[in-house]
């Protein structure tokens, strides 16, 4: 039964017995450990790339789960992007281009830049030495788009459940950036486009599942 749990919604009872799972965006961790604990027999890897938020996974999560410090993209595989960091909104870090209107927040005290490692999404198996993704969770700000225009028909066979978010502001800067060519992709269309049965569940987010 699909469910939402926390931010994103899962299928649990459509995990095997020893899922792997992939947060893209794990920020400080606070999902792994949730999952961790729902699925503890689970093989998980958090990616995150800003630095900060490394320092607390590597401090908060338990040794069995796999941190990558890359950012997870799609067009641009093996190239260092820039990351923009926006101090006093610590979960609003962007890859590959610039939050303009994020400066009209309260709490934004100001941003800092530097460049990231990447990791394409069809290389995602072989980085990890892994046949398959049970669970892919993405909340990474956007570069949704990049990753699953550039997401392989043979990639995504074999990934079986997918929930992600879906950031509508960001258009506009997208579109002056190098992520430009994918900023007009229809996130639904291409779900489906992949073999997903997605279907929009909630205002910021999507979920797909690849049936038996």
């Amino acid at each position: 039964m699909l469910k939402k749990f926390d931010l994103h919604y899962i299928d649990f009872k459509k995990l095997p017995d020893m899922p792997i799972i992939v947060d893209a965006g794990a920020c400080f961790g606070k999902y792994v450990k949730m999952i961790k604990e729902r699925v503890p027999e689970s093989k998980i890897i958090a990616i995150e790339c800003d630095k900060d938020n490394l320092k607390v996974l590597r401090k908060e999560l338990s040794s069995d789960v796999i941190i990558c410090n890359k950012a997870l993209v799609g067009n641009h595989q093996g190239k260092k992007l820039t990351y923009y960091k926006y101090i006093g909104l610590p979960y609003s870090g962007s890859v590959g281009y610039e939050k303009t209107y994020i400066k009209n927040y309260r709490k934004y005290k100001g941003m800092l830049k530097y460049e990231v490692e990447t990791l394409g999404i069809n290389d995602i198996f072989s980085e990890f030495g892994i046949d398959r993704v049970d669970y892919l969770k993405m909340n990474i700000e956007g570069i949704e788009r990049d990753i699953l225009a550039a997401m392989t028909k043979e990639t995504a066979s074999r990934i079986f459940q997918i929930s992600l978010s879906i950031h509508t502001r960001i258009r506009d800067d997208l579109d002056f950036s190098s992520l430009k060519a994918s900023a007009g992709i229809d996130l639904l269309e291409r779900l489906r486009e992949l073999g997903f049965n997605a279907e929009k569940v909630d205002r910021r987010l999507m979920y797909g599942v690849r049936e038996a």
